[in-house]
């Protein structure tokens, strides 16, 4: 099947047959762009699959909202931003989304739901870290005590106590991934 649009037609007569809804040009709009696109976004997130699915996403979003590109003066670096904000978007996401896995589960904790299949997960975590930070977070979270009131039993400071936490939240955050 040969395309109407041979490699070396102009971008800007492609764009507008596109925006026309031309689905050839459409087509080779894809090919000119998709496979630089993934490389761009792989070389973001190191995940093939899912680099796939984003360079997808611009394409479908393309395809059915019909953009104005009256404005549009570098139709290739606007895709390659719309690549880059879309990475930004998902990486965003993801990592909201482990923010919240890792405050829930001390919540969870410290509000007394601990079920058994939560206690050896969190006893394994405990037991990789090193003691002291293992102890504050016990005497936070499971014992309910304020960083105040920790930093007064264990003789160290609140700054101490509160840089413990942060970071037995990180490694939550790593063991739950």
């Amino acid at each position: 099947m040969s395309s109407r649009f041979p490699g070396k037609t102009d971008e800007n007569v492609l764009i507008k047959a596109m925006t026309d809804g031309d689905m050839g040009a459409f087509a080779e709009i894809y090919k000119r762009y998709a496979p630089g696109l993934r490389r761009f976004v792989t070389g973001l997130i190191k995940d093939k699959a899912k680099a796939e699915d984003i360079v997808q996403n611009i394409f479908m979003r393309l395809m059915s909202s019909k953009p104005s590109f009256e404005n549009v003066t570098a139709f290739k670096n606007w895709l390659f931003v719309c690549a880059r904000n879309e990475v930004v978007s998902t990486m965003r996401s993801k990592w909201e989304s482990q923010v919240d896995r890792v405050q829930v589960l001390p919540e969870k904790i410290s509000d007394g739901i601990q079920t058994e299949a939560m206690m050896p997960m969190l006893n394994s975590v405990l037991a990789k870290m090193p003691k002291k930070r293992s102890e504050v977070f016990r005497m936070s979270k499971l014992n309910g005590l304020s960083a105040e009131e920790i930093a007064a039993r264990m003789g160290i400071s609140v700054r101490t106590v509160q840089k413990h936490l942060e970071i037995a939240r990180r490694e939550f955050s790593h063991y739950l991934n």
